[in-house]
């Protein structure tokens, strides 16, 4: 049985790289120090892989053709490209993946009832980006992408991501090799409204009820949100947080310990990091 070696949550606001100088200097250096944590602990894990649960943001994935899930089933990635390089101030770079991994959770998810759409070709912008450039600067571990759609309703409810992390978890346990050792992240959240009239709010009670779950092991009570309670508490944004439950799913019942939560008004969201007791 491989064993799932690290979980962790983050956050994944592009300004946190595009505009670092315009937060408070405070906060800025509290949420980056976390990030510097979570890196040095992922990396005493010693993970072969990475599974990320991320979003896109309408740079992959259009209302033309729109999948509820979708694989990468490439070897290697954009994170950032040329042109997402230039607008999030990181250094463009391919990071590598795993397609014959992915590959074998794309046809265990098509047996076990996910109908995973899947690509060849994915660009990365600050939902992947973003946290991998804090998390593994040097881009040795290769990472395998399961996108939700978390931009564009009708969105898949939150329930099936907490049942998507079940299905990985059981992947992982019982058609990956003992010696295997896999990490879990899940990119995005936690309030933020976008291109809406209310653009820049955050709201912090929200996000302390969701991150109180989070410490308690509760990812249950976070599946059970509806998308109208997400839309009201957490905004359009709030919608990301399908990525943690995912996370929570493959891991239920374990313990997260908030290394840092900052509701960054010049970022327009409530940012976090949490590194999960597995």
């Amino acid at each position: 049985m491989a064993d799932i070696v690290a979980a962790l949550l983050t956050s994944h606001a592009p300004n946190i790289t595009a505009k670092p100088e315009v937060s408070d200097p405070a906060q800025r250096t509290r949420f980056l120090s976390s990030f510097e944590v979570l890196r040095q602990r992922l990396e005493r894990a010693h993970p072969d892989r990475l599974v990320i649960f991320a979003n896109d943001h309408l740079q992959n994935f259009f209302y033309d053709n729109m999948p509820a899930y979708c694989i990468g089933l490439a070897d290697s990635y954009e994170a950032p490209s040329s042109g997402s390089s230039a607008f999030l101030r990181i250094p463009e770079r391919r990071v590598p993946g795993d397609g014959v991994w992915a590959k074998r959770l794309l046809k265990a998810g098509w047996d076990a009832g996910f109908d995973f759409a899947f690509s060849q070709d994915l660009e990365f912008w600050d939902d992947a980006s973003v946290p991998l450039h804090f998390l593994m600067p040097q881009a040795t571990v290769p990472i395998v992408p399961v996108m939700t759609n978390c931009a564009a309703p009708p969105l898949p409810p939150p329930k099936r991501s907490y049942q998507l992390g079940a299905f990985v978890r059981e992947f992982i346990e019982k058609e990956c090799p003992r010696d295997e050792r896999v990490a879990l992240l899940g990119s995005g959240g936690i309030s933020h409204w976008v291109g809406t009239p209310e653009t820049g709010r955050i709201n912090p009670d929200f996000d302390h009820q969701v991150l109180d779950w989070v410490r308690q092991g509760r990812g249950e009570a976070l599946a059970a949100l509806s998308y109208e309670e997400i839309e009201k508490g957490g905004g359009n944004g709030g919608q990301e947080l399908r990525n943690w439950i995912a996370v929570l799913g493959a891991v239920p019942g374990c313990k997260g310990e908030v290394l840092s939560y900052e509701p960054v008004r010049d970022w327009i969201t409530g940012v976090a990091t949490v590194w999960l007791e597995v």
